[in-house]
């Protein structure tokens, strides 16, 4: 990426009176720093964006990274913010958050060397209860914070050092997955908890270095997934791309990759925005996690025209990379990158086209004046570049740097490029074929991948901002999400936010070259014809009770056993809405509701709860979950159905969803029973479908027979809140389930 300086030799005028100019980043984010001035004000304010009460808080020591960073997802089951403090007193500042969030009980994270026993002195004066986790060291911490936990999955990570295990925090969090931290020598407690616990998806962060194999396989431990790359930054990318789909929230979170205690406490923040965490540098944003924040990207600031009167900026294509079609016979153009798309013309075999663009494996491009995309597998491209190195360019056997040398090319040396992976291209050399680095090879011809111009951007001493013509609209990246940086300027600096911003420019060449162009802004879909659903203020005489029987005949259940599951109860609350509504409450009433319903159909019905308890003899999370499951079991039902709230921290959202589960041994009839659930209430409610989704919760994974938990609306979202508390809507939701379990054996799956 050029940049243009004035010369040292220009007036001192004009070197006061004109601003530098530089290329900007093709980042465009917002940004909202929080930070304080230290870690402990630090988490305070993580904590006041995430929280307005809490039930349980999460306390650290604030030099003590190994006990607080395995307890992301134990503090997400909890919706417990992490604070930090020193280890001999409770801090002021933290006196004062505690007072604010009203806590029930504080859990003190790590044993009395790290928090001492005047903490809980402190805390019992106070009138708080506490609770101590911690082991003899960090990996028996990490073990008690594992079994506090249900879930058949594991995350294994080493504990000697922090990056890795943050990577995996925030997916850990929301997937509630425990985290269980080793070392490059397994400590016994670790052995000994893995063979107890026989996780079946064994998912281990980190490479050989960190996390050896031949451990693994010395104690018959058997990985799923390993999720390493060549540094931390390149394993946070890694995992965040692996595990994408869990995270539903446009938004980002960036931490520090050199220091912890700002991470720590950003992590349940971020898992409770199912948002995922980015590790950066000091001063500038490493190439694999800005290569992730480009692609999270969905809109660009428009291009600017740099000769906006000059007569070569007109259609001319000289510079697009051509490609010649390869399948037998004919290549399909579709309308969409998919196998799927409709097909718009069939392009002949040897056909040269030129292609304009790259997205996965399709080449978009225009044949007899139809624009579409056409199978990469099928095109043979043909592209020229200029090795730029000054040392010369390895050409390696496999595309990454440790792949084999093969041979070296002389820098100004002209190659021909035939494919490309990632940041490699293919060519071939004095007879040898392989990969070279992108980095360091100037295109000839424009890339697929190019993108419009940069934009520039004009630096003041005092301020930086981007340059934009009188006549271009302002441009709104707000669509692209908030990327929340966690920590002062010490810790992520001004420029690295300003990268994030795009108002300077990366360091790194990797991060200034073409990425995939994106629109200026999104198309905006035709408003929709009014209806009552617009209405935000919840009238609740517009609710009609329904017939569940209506079309139904007598005793239809008859001989069938299901079980009932309101969730939460007793010191579990669940969601708690806006107006203070609590989870609980409303999925017990619409059990009793369905309690009669089902009973009138014949059906014989045995429900977890029928009061506000939890069916545990002793609550914990895990012991909740399991005496819900061996109480369905035990009783041999013919379904189980599970039912809650949704929750999200943007209040907006709203509708209903029914979740199944592929590890429940009766997958396939769970899925016929979740969409003939799911179909009754969108057709009865009129909520939002959100559709039915695959999970892995507890009860559902490990009940024998089908089973489903239903979201049967958002208690977050302020009308439907009011929905939930209102009695008919309770029985609508009740008549709904009973219809669609009707549904399900009036229409069972197809045998073989």
């Amino acid at each position: 990426m050029k940049k243009f300086f004035f010369s040292i030799m220009a007036s001192l005028t004009v070197v006061l009176c004109t601003p530098f100019i530089t290329y900007a980043s093709p980042l465009a984010y917002q940004t909202e720093r929080l930070a304080g001035q230290d870690r402990v004000e630090t988490a305070l304010k993580i904590s006041q964006k995430g929280w307005q009460s809490a039930q349980t808080i999460i306390l650290c020591e604030y030099n003590d990274y190994p006990d607080s960073i395995a307890a992301t997802p134990f503090a997400v089951s909890l919706n417990a913010p992490i604070l930090l403090t020193k280890g001999d007193s409770i801090d002021p500042r933290v006196v004062q958050e505690l007072q604010r969030l009203k806590p029930e009980k504080v859990i003190l994270l790590g044993g009395t060397a790290c928090l001492q026993p005047s903490i809980e002195k402190e805390l019992e004066n106070s009138g708080l209860k506490w609770e101590r986790i911690g082991g003899l060291d960090r990996y028996e911490t990490s073990i008690m914070l594992a079994k506090k936990l249900a879930n058949d999955s594991l995350i294994l990570v080493n504990g000697d050092d922090f990056p890795d295990a943050l990577s995996a925090a925030t997916y850990a969090g929301i997937q509630q997955v425990p985290i269980v931290l080793t070392s490059t020598t397994f400590p016994n407690s670790v052995i000994e908890y893995l063979k107890e616990t026989v996780a079946k998806h064994l998912i281990v962060i980190g490479g050989e270095v960190v996390v050896p194999s031949e451990q693994l396989t010395k104690h018959n431990f058997m990985i799923e997934t390993r999720l390493g790359g060549l540094d931390r930054y390149d394993t946070n990318a890694k995992v965040i791309s692996f595990m994408k789909d869990t995270y539903q929230s446009t938004d980002l979170f960036m931490a520090s990759g050199i220091t912890f205690p700002d991470a720590v406490a950003g992590t349940v923040l971020a898992a409770k925005f199912k948002a995922p965490l980015l590790l950066t540098e000091h001063m500038d944003i490493p190439p694999s996690v800005y290569t992730i924040m480009r692609e999270h990207m969905k809109i660009e600031p428009p291009a600017k025209d740099p000769n906006p009167d000059s007569d070569s900026n007109t259609d001319s294509k000289e510079g697009l990379l051509k490609g010649k079609i390869t399948a037998s016979g004919v290549l399909n153009l579709r309308e969409t990158p998919s196998s799927t798309g409709k097909i718009l013309a069939m392009i002949p075999e040897g056909t040269t086209v030129e292609l304009t663009e790259k997205q996965d494996k399709w080449y978009k491009t225009t044949y007899q004046s139809k624009t579409g995309w056409i199978a990469a597998d099928y095109v043979s491209i043909t592209s020229t570049g200029i090795v730029n190195a000054t040392g010369g360019l390895n050409l390696r056997e496999t595309p990454s740097p440790t792949g084999k040398v093969l041979l070296n090319i002389p820098k100004d040396t002209t190659i021909a490029l035939t494919d490309q992976q990632g940041q490699w291209y293919k060519t071939t050399y004095q007879a040898k074929t392989g990969w070279v680095s992108a980095d360091y090879v100037t295109l000839a011809s424009t890339s697929i991948v190019s993108s419009t111009p940069k934009t520039i951007s004009t630096t003041t001493s005092t301020t930086t901002s981007t340059t934009a013509s009188p006549t271009t609209p302002p441009f709104n990246f707000t669509v692209n999400g908030t990327v929340y940086i966690l920590g002062g300027t010490g810790i992520i600096s001004l420029n690295t936010q300003n990268i994030i911003e795009g108002k300077a420019s990366s360091s790194y060449q990797s991060n200034l070259r073409d990425f995939p162009p994106l629109p200026s802004e999104l198309a905006k879909p035709d408003p929709p014809p009014a209806t009552d659903d617009e209405v935000t203020d919840y009238d609740p005489s517009k609710e009609v009770l329904v017939n569940p029987f209506q079309g139904i005949p007598a005793n239809a259940l008859s001989g069938k056993t299901i079980f009932l599951d309101p969730g939460h109860g007793g010191p579990d609350l669940g969601a708690k809405g806006p107006t203070q509504t609590y989870e609980k409450n409303n999925t017990l009433a619409i059990g009793l509701a369905l309690n009669d319903i089902l009973k009138q159909a014949g059906a014989k019905v045995i429900l977890t709860r029928t009061t506000d308890v939890s069916p545990a003899t002793k609550y914990s999370q895990l012991e909740d979950l399991q005496a819900r499951m061996v109480l369905a079991n035990s009783c041999n039902a013919d379904l189980f159905i599970s039912i809650h709230n949704d929750s999200f921290t943007i209040p907006t959202i709203q509708g209903t969803t029914t979740f199944y589960s592929r590890d429940n041994p009766r997958q396939n009839e769970s899925l016929q029973l979740a969409s003939s659930v799911q179909t009754a209430l969108i057709d009865t409610l009129k909520t939002t479908d959100r559709g039915v989704k695959e999970a892995g919760f507890y009860v559902l994974k490990h009940t024998t027979m089908p089973s489903i938990l239903i979201e049967t609306a958002f208690i977050s979202n302020p009308y439907e809140e009011a929905r939930l508390q209102n009695p008919t809507f309770r029985k609508n939701v009740s008549a709904a389930i009973f219809r669609g379990t009707y549904n399900y054996y009036t229409n069972p799956l197809p045998r073989d």
